[in-house]
């Protein structure tokens, strides 16, 4: 696989594994513009509940010979079958990377530089932001004296031909720049780019270390509900009495709003609970979804229902009689 690349880069990249990244359909900082791990499987072994084997899927990039069956099973949890064997869509690696860091005084400030940017006509690979607490919390972990006072960051990345890199690397850095800016990083290059993402790979373990407890949704809104999603982070903070650390893939919307938990405190769990109704409620309100990339399983159960209309909760309990008629695959989750 010499000059190849697999694109879905989850930040839990070096924890992760392969079949992990298929059944919750994985995806990454590179989701903007690669897509996620369901665009990179071209074909499936599966083992149905009943002991069947199936092939699903081919070696080739178009196949239109019945249903889709194999994206079927990208992201279902384990809950239809058990995957054996993938096979992989592979990319070109692209010869060149260059990334932008930009620290501000505000979140809206970092907003403002993510509509500029795409206004911009530039579609980066990756476009990454960060709120005040969760930077704090990676400042003390990696001692990063770049980080000091920022209240937002983001970090922007573009690939593809050298020339071509480097000329909308200038223009991603004339359009992050704006009024409250701290800091602007350039790094041009493969290995100056990952000393780059190295502090975004910690923000998950940063906020482990405050010694809360991180209840991480991954709500995912249209990017033009960006700001109106950290302005509501806020609101949650002040009305139910907790530290919220938003970080994560403001490309596509997809946000990491991390509930972050004193469990020493009296009632933490139902208000937290209570926190949670708030934002799912907004974000459904929005056209978003509770998920984007993690999964309903256990702990999102609870609010499967408000986030799928009752036809498609009756479809999804078709599917799964249908291929497991016993229930005995990944039992008790929201189907």
């Amino acid at each position: 696989a010499k000059g190849l690349f697999y694109p879905p880069d989850p930040a839990s990249r070096s924890d992760c594994s392969l079949g992990g990244n298929i059944v919750t359909n994985a995806g990454g900082p590179r989701c903007l513009k690669y897509g996620v791990t369901r665009d990179y499987v071209l074909g499936l072994e599966v083992v149905l509940a009943d002991g069947t084997i199936c092939r699903l899927g081919s070696r080739t990039h178009k196949n239109k010979t019945g249903f889709e069956l194999a994206r079927m099973f990208v992201g279902s949890e384990g809950l239809l079958g058990v995957i054996t064997e993938a096979t992989l869509k592979l990319l070109p690696l692209p010869p060149y990377r260059g990334c932008v860091a930009v620290g501000y005084d505000t979140a809206p400030a970092a907003a403002k530089a993510i509509q500029d940017i795409f206004a911009a006509g530039i579609l980066p690979c990756a476009l990454e932001v960060a709120d005040g607490f969760t930077l704090a919390a990676a400042r003390k972990r990696t001692g990063s004296r770049q980080l000091e006072g920022c209240n937002a960051m983001i970090i922007v990345e573009v690939d593809g031909q050298e020339r071509s890199v480097r000329a909308e690397l200038r223009e991603v850095e004339k359009a992050a720049r704006q009024p409250g800016t701290r800091f602007v990083q350039r790094a041009l290059g493969a290995a100056a780019c990952e000393k780059v993402w190295q502090v975004r790979r910690e923000f998950s373990y940063s906020l482990r270390d405050t010694g809360l407890t991180k209840l991480n949704e991954d709500v995912a809104v249209p990017r033009s509900r960006l700001v109106g999603l950290f302005n509501f982070a806020a609101r949650l903070q002040k009305k139910h009495g907790f530290p919220v650390a938003c970080f994560g893939h403001a490309g596509d919307g997809n946000i990491h709003v991390n509930i972050m938990v004193d469990e020493t405190q009296p009632g933490w769990r139902e208000r937290s609970e209570a926190a949670l109704d708030d934002l799912f409620g907004q974000v459904i309100a929005w056209g978003g979804v509770i998920t984007g990339e993690h999964g309903v399983g256990l702990a999102k159960k609870r609010w499967f229902p408000l986030a799928v209309s009752p036809e498609l909760r009756t479809l999804h309990r078709a599917v799964k009689r249908a291929l497991d008629p016993r229930g005995i695959l990944n039992p008790g989750k929201f189907v």
